[in-house]
């Protein structure tokens, strides 16, 4: 195995630029049989999912380089195979492969298809000018007459139907030019 080809993979799969290609590959079908290339990318910081992207664009070359895997027996330890050692040597290599192309692609000046994707990120509930949600019952929903007032005991099954931000992703757009 070469360590500090998985080294350099481990480095790379942890950064935001693995995510974007990723993110590439879930939301562009024009990205199958090609490396994706970002070139510029901007995630929604304050998303607890780290595929929420509200940008990523860059462009998509044609697998040129195949790459060569080692055989699943060099992964063997007492007959057994190590799957997760082989997947990620596979990763790696596959990764390293992208990289040669690509740039052997660029230094022959060829033209790639050019992607744009933009996802964008809001609060279903803004604007909603009601502080419980529709689906509270009718008692609770009389509380809102005064907020101020919390001595009401039905206060402590209420805070349960109040309206809180509920944030949704979604694709806009995506271009392949």
């Amino acid at each position: 195995m070469d360590q500090k080809l998985l080294a350099r993979y481990r480095e790379y799969a942890g950064s935001e630029e693995a995510l974007a290609v990723l993110f590439v590959k879930e939301h562009l079908v024009e990205a199958k049989g090609h490396w994706v290339d970002p070139v510029d990318f901007e995630r929604y910081e304050m998303s607890p999912n780290n595929m929420h992207f509200r940008f990523v664009v860059g462009g998509l070359y044609p697998r040129r380089l195949q790459p060569k895997y080692p055989p699943k027996a060099a992964f063997a330890v007492n007959g057994k195979v190590d799957e997760k050692a082989y997947y990620l040597m596979v990763r790696a290599i596959t990764w390293e492969t992208a990289h040669t192309d690509v740039e052997q692609q660029k230094a022959a000046k060829t033209r790639p298809l050019k992607f744009e994707v933009r996802g964008v990120s809001y609060d279903r509930n803004r604007g909603n000018t009601s502080f419980f949600r529709e689906d509270a019952p009718s008692e609770i929903k009389a509380l809102a007459a005064n907020l101020s007032d919390r001595t009401h005991p039905l206060w402590d099954t209420a805070l349960q139907y109040a309206n809180a931000p509920e944030f949704v992703y979604e694709i806009r757009t995506t271009k392949v030019y």
